[in-house]
């Protein structure tokens, strides 16, 4: 799923100090930097003639494997997943109730990037005029696969996954859809915005590993240490220089 790639964190220096929303929890956020020739990454519109209803449903879909924006100075990447890697110990977090929900809207999957906590419940929802097919492949969870050939149809219970790294979801009805679900045993992820950036709130006192992952640049760690209360930044780079 990721390619062999040099990757380069760059620390931002800078250690601000501020009051948090959850105590004296700690932030870490930053953005994630590109550095290269970001035409080899233009978006490409994907082929969905095979399916009437999608083409009506939305003219134009772009393709989610590289997202550069390009008016950002510094450059930055969309759809990557930034989490504390190591650095909790023995901690417990209590899974939040509110499930995370995933639409196939414009036969497009929104969001594309799906996170979510160790028992937290998952619910899918069909929006479209057509038949779509979930297939999810994980290398731990089930591999589940189930079609919605109507609209407005959601997943019959609150599906519940294990925590894994970024696996796979696909429909096998329409090969241009797809996104990616990562499943964390606690609430310190972050997925870049549409402008690059994350923040990942209410962080303990502690040193830490974070990671950043992207489905096609793949992972970088870095060493953050976060004091009671502050905010620290730090930014992620993927030179591809």
């Amino acid at each position: 799923m990721n390619r062999t790639t040099t990757l380069v964190a760059t620390l931002v220096a800078g250690l601000f100090l501020s009051a948090s929303a959850n105590g004296d929890g700690g932030v870490i956020k930053g953005k994630i930097i590109f550095k290269g020739d970001v035409a080899k990454y233009k978006r490409s519109v994907l082929n969905t003639a095979k399916d009437p209803n999608c083409k009506k449903a939305k003219a134009k879909i772009g393709s989610y494997d590289v997202i550069v924006n390009k008016k950002t100075d510094p450059m930055t990447v969309r759809n990557v997943i930034v989490s504390i890697k190591d650095g909790l110990g023995s901690q417990t977090f209590k899974a939040p109730s509110t499930p995370v929900k995933i639409t196939q809207k414009g036969c497009e999957y929104t969001p594309h990037i799906i996170t979510m906590m160790e028992g937290q419940g998952l619910q899918i929802l069909n929006g479209d005029d057509t038949n779509h097919n979930i297939h999810f492949l994980p290398k731990k969870n089930e591999e589940l696969n189930f079609s919605q050939p109507k609209k407005d149809l959601t997943t019959g219970k609150t599906i519940k996954l294990d925590s894994e790294a970024p696996f796979k979801v696909k429909c096998d009805v329409h090969p241009w859809m797809g996104a990616y679900i990562a499943v964390f045993t606690h609430p310190f992820f972050s997925t870049t915005s549409k402008d690059g950036t994350f923040e990942i709130k209410g962080v303990p006192a502690g040193k830490y590993t974070v990671e950043a992952w992207h489905e096609t640049f793949g992972t970088m760690t870095m060493q953050v240490e976060v004091a009671s209360g502050a905010t620290v930044e730090k930014d992620f780079t993927y030179d591809k220089n």
